[in-house]
């Protein structure tokens, strides 16, 4: 499944009518000022009459000198207070679950990828995914996402040798496609909202001298630093769990494995997106 990528749309038939409206009303004050105006006729000559004496005339009486009226000093009018900020008090951690929810759904995920979201201890589970990820480890019973509906698929190339099948990426299409959803700049935006109870539910695991967002930047290192392997890398069985045929690889942390699954077309846009992440929250 290939990516789908919204691009921003430019409305240049708008911006063109705009344009020619300015176009169109310069060209009638142009126009206006070319009209050719019909000249005057002359005034018919007329013969000058007899002179006369002149008559003394009275003298005028001397206009009476008034005081002009004073002008009023402008009066400022009063600045009209700002509308306080109505600031929305955030629920406990215990009760966050149904409001985070709603505002998390709310942002514009692709359309029928916000269900992947498990909607309890979703603060909770975030934190410690979180921390474990930052410590390269995947531990089960706190999702942050639904499991895939379908397990992983292998299939077996010699006795005790697997190969990942050519299909089990698409597994986690559907995952890479929510994050890539929504711009990160709105998701940061939601995290600002809940810094606080991020922050209260990261003091729960007993960090004195670390902070969320300093485990989230751990975190999001450990990930990036997930080393590029050619597709069809072995795998073995010796018990219940599959492992790397290659002992290099079986040692890398369990995040960094998980990164693996993906193809390699989805670990570069998903390593795309996490650097995204990593600038927008700085050092």
């Amino acid at each position: 499944m290939s990516q789908q990528a919204s691009a921003q749309s430019y409305y240049y038939a708008g911006l063109a009518a705009v344009v020619l409206v300015i176009i169109a009303a310069g060209w009638l004050l142009f126009r206006d000022t070319e009209q050719v105006t019909e000249p005057a006729p002359l005034p018919p000559v007329v013969e000058p009459a007899t002179p006369q004496q002149p008559v003394e005339a009275e003298p005028l009486p001397e206009p009476a000198v008034t005081e002009p009226a004073p002008v009023a000093e402008p009066v400022e009018a009063a600045a009209t207070p700002a509308e306080p900020e109505v600031v929305v008090p955030l629920p406990a951690l215990d009760e966050s679950d149904t409001e985070l929810a709603e505002a998390l759904l709310a942002l514009n995920w692709k359309a029928g990828l916000a269900a992947l979201f498990n909607r309890e201890e979703m603060i909770r589970n975030l934190v410690v995914t979180v921390d474990n990820i930052a410590q390269g480890q995947l531990v089960a019973g706190h999702p942050v996402l639904v499991k895939p509906a379908d397990g992983y698929r292998v299939q077996p190339v010699a006795e005790d040798r697997y190969l990942t099948a050519a299909d089990n990426s698409s597994r986690y299409e559907p995952y890479l496609q929510l994050l890539e959803s929504v711009p990160p700049r709105q998701v940061l935006a939601l995290k600002r909202r809940y810094q606080p109870l991020l922050d209260e539910a990261f003091a729960e695991l007993g960090y004195p001298d670390l902070t969320f967002d300093q485990r989230l930047r751990q975190a999001i290192s450990v990930l990036l630093s997930t080393p590029e392997v050619k597709p069809g890398a072995e795998l073995s069985r010796p018990s219940v769990m599959f492992t790397y045929a290659d002992p290099a690889l079986e040692k890398l942390p369990e995040a960094q494995k998980q990164v693996l699954r993906l193809s390699p077309q989805q670990q570069q846009r998903f390593k795309a997106l996490l650097r995204t992440y990593q600038q927008a929250l700085g050092n």
